[in-house]
């Protein structure tokens, strides 16, 4: 897997979702985009066992719908 941080910010580090390739900004920290989502144990387990990384917003609430209607992430 390549480096997907492009680029810090005061606002978090620029990555690249590795789903996807869209960049977004991950904070890292209590106040990121991410701590609004409620994430399903397996949708935590999908990712992990794939990326190094977070994934974008889209690509998040994509894999928490799915999880949520009972498809495979």
């Amino acid at each position: 897997m390549t480096n997907s941080i492009d680029q810090t910010t005061d606002s978090g580090k620029t990555v690249t979702c590795p789903q996807c390739g869209k960049s977004f900004t991950c904070s890292l920290s209590p106040a990121c985009w991410c701590a609004t989502r409620v994430v399903p144990i397996e949708v935590k387990e999908h990712l992990a066992e794939r990326y190094t990384t977070c994934v974008c917003s889209t690509c998040l609430d994509e894999l928490i719908a799915k999880a949520g209607s009972g498809e495979s992430a």
